[in-house]
């Protein structure tokens, strides 16, 4: 960590989300002189979003094509003329990357789409599901977007499902039918050890009934990432592949070409505990365990049932705290590279405040003086905490309830508060790096209070406040809000 100072009042500026905003140096020009009137120190700029495509001037990467219906000018610069306005006005500017991500799903765009060799392997399976004797193949689990093929939806969906016309919706508790609903409109609760089948009532055969048995089966099956079967915008490339290399290319470009006075990494990540199951990942964890293992058993079984969480392997743990190693070493490569390049510029990190499951993601933000001594952990996986490497590390706080007797006020976990979010970041980092309490707008709409409430909490509690985003302070008319919060505190 840099001995110098860090600002301590930021503000994210989402590429995507902002697009009509950020398209002209005028707009660049509106946001940072109310950042300035704010009190904001320091704007990160999103100038790779998870799209894998850039505003920048970029040797290396693509420039952002149209999205939601705004297409940036080819000759506009974004970091350029937000660090010439930001100088000017005393405002830090932080080039923001989304590291491995390197596509958008959705709108099935992005470098990773054209470099399939980049893609992270996905560790998933094909199931099937078996009422009154006839076999179902499941398509989709928990999508965002219902569609016509025969879905199902768990606790990880949400605690209700609304019914539309067209389909059949079968709630299985267990392994047991309790009912089938034709009706529109109705508002079903997902069990909490069971799902909901969905299927379209006009092509379904199925002649089924209250207390019918359900089989669940499953077969492991492996998927590049863009066909993954989970929900997700990102495109997430493999951390180990070659398109290592890449981003740290697009590192070190940002670093030489432009006076930034900080870098932040985004998405610095795995997907989600089903990657990377690619080939050479298997190899390189082979190698690091010193013996073979069996594929993909050995690290964790996905259950038959949809709704149970799956069954760890015998070394599980170590691929655990391996993948978090593979994390750390990007971090250290990458930061070192930066301030090769740039001493004077702060590295910065965003990451989920939720450490006791982050580990899904393969990263271990914490100080490697950290040893909680969760069960998933083994006995040298703090050594993987990467917090010292950085000069600020922003975990996002996104919980609406602000303070842990709100939440016991309304019958909640008190951890799903931002006061204990806080808490745990500053425990977890132990000191080795400023910690900066990220709020999520969106949590606090309608109620201007509630957010400078948030605020107020979040520095009081740590080194500085992260909001994301611009996006909102702008929806919601909360500029003056927020200054009058950064003004008093």
């Amino acid at each position: 960590m840099n001995e110098t100072s860090v600002n301590s009042r930021l503000l994210w500026c989402d590429a995507e989300a902002n697009a009509g905003r950020l398209s002209t140096l005028e707009g660049v020009r509106d946001v940072v002189l109310k950042a300035n009137h704010a009190k904001i120190d320091t704007l990160i700029v999103d100038v790779k979003p998870l799209i894998g495509e850039v505003l920048y001037m970029s040797d290396l990467a693509p420039r952002l094509g149209d999205i939601d219906g705004v297409r940036f000018p080819e000759s506009f610069d974004l970091l350029d003329a937000m660090i010439r306005e930001g100088h000017a006005n005393g405002i830090s500017i932080h080039a923001a990357i989304n590291v491995f991500s390197e596509g958008n799903r959705q709108l099935n765009r992005g470098p990773a789409f054209d470099h399939r060799e980049w893609q992270s392997t996905m560790y998933e399976v094909s199931r099937t599901v078996t009422i009154s004797g006839v076999l179902v193949k499941v398509d989709d689990v928990d999508p965002w977007v219902l569609s016509d093929v025969p879905t199902l939806y768990t606790r990880k969906f949400g605690m209700t499902l609304s019914t539309v016309d067209g389909k059949l919706y079968i709630v299985i508790r267990e392994h047991t039918v309790e009912s089938v609903v034709h009706v529109c409109g109705a508002e079903l609760c997902i069990p909490e050890n069971g799902c909901v089948l969905v299927l379209s009532s006009t092509g379904s055969n199925l002649d089924v009934k209250e207390g019918d048995l359900v089989e669940f089966k499953s077969e492991p099956v492996f998927r590049l990432a863009q066909d993954s079967k989970v929900p997700s915008w990102g495109l997430f490339v493999n951390p180990t592949g070659p398109a290592r290399a890449y981003e740290l290319q697009i590192i070190s470009e940002l670093a030489l070409k432009y006076d930034i006075d900080g870098i932040t990494f985004d998405r610095m990540r795995y997907a989600n505990l089903s990657a990377d199951f690619g080939a050479s990942s298997r190899a390189a964890f082979e190698k690091y365990l010193g013996q073979v293992v069996r594929w993909p058993g050995d690290i964790f079984t996905i259950d038959d049932a949809p709704w149970r969480p799956p069954t760890s392997g015998k070394y599980y743990r170590e691929w655990l705290e391996w993948r978090a190693w593979q994390i750390h070493d990007f971090a250290k490569d990458a930061v070192n590279l930066v301030r090769g390049i740039r001493p004077e510029a702060k590295v910065g990190v965003y990451v989920g405040s939720w450490y006791d499951s982050y580990y899904d993601v393969g990263v271990n933000w914490g100080s490697s003086a950290f040893h909680p001594g969760y069960s998933w952990m083994t006995p040298a996986y703090n050594s993987t905490g990467y917090a010292e490497f950085f000069d600020y590390i922003c975990t996002g706080c996104y919980y609406a309830n602000v303070t842990c007797d709100d939440a016991r006020l309304k019958g909640v976990s008190a951890g799903a508060t931002v006061e204990a979010a806080c808490d745990l970041s500053n425990t977890a980092v132990c000191d080795a790096s400023p910690v900066f309490g990220s709020l999520y707008l969106r949590d606090y709409e309608g109620n201007a209070g509630k957010f400078q409430n948030a605020v107020e909490m979040v520095l009081r509690k740590t080194a500085g406040v992260m909001l994301f985003d611009l996006v909102y302070l702008e929806e919601y008319g909360w500029w003056p809000a927020l200054a009058e919060t950064l003004e008093k505190s």
